[in-house]
């Protein structure tokens, strides 16, 4: 199967290439991913939010494939703390990007020389292309993504 190329909008530069974990339900990174089970090192990055369809799945490098990100302005604290760990996933891909999810991925680039691609594809099409577990290659500062 040859390669599938899309255009996006790069929100934060990088490139990052992983399988995807994809959801067509938004992610609130809070609940996600502050719960207790959390702060043991081996658990993350895995989504501890019981209504989520990802639900114990671990992030840690992975493209994350979704619609939006839901939640408080802590959204950004917890990818600060996930990138700057290294245990963040390998870029997201996202239909609608804002603020609180670009503003952690841009401090951990700037305080600690880490960063992860956030590309925007707004295109309906977006879940019919890319499934759970394609390779997925990022490239946040063209927008570019690959789906292999």
């Amino acid at each position: 199967m040859s390669p599938v190329v899309l255009q996006g909008k790069g929100l934060v530069r990088g490139r990052g290439r992983g399988p995807a974990m994809v959801t067509r339900q938004p992610v609130n990174f809070t609940a996600a991913m502050t719960k207790v089970p959390n702060m043991l090192p081996s658990r993350r990055a895995e989504i501890c939010d019981r209504h989520h369809e990802l639900h114990g799945r671990n992030v840690a490098g992975q493209v994350l494939v979704f619609p939006a990100c839901i939640g408080s302005t802590h959204t950004g604290l917890v990818l600060l703390e996930l990138v700057a760990r290294g245990a963040g996933p390998a870029g997201l891909l996202v239909q609608a990007g804002d603020s609180l999810l670009v503003s952690g991925v841009v401090l951990a680039d700037v305080w600690f020389d880490r960063v992860i691609p956030i590309v925007e594809y707004p295109g309906a099409d977006l879940f019919d292309r890319v499934a759970d577990g394609m390779t997925v290659d990022l490239d946040g500062t063209t927008g570019t993504i690959t789906i292999l």
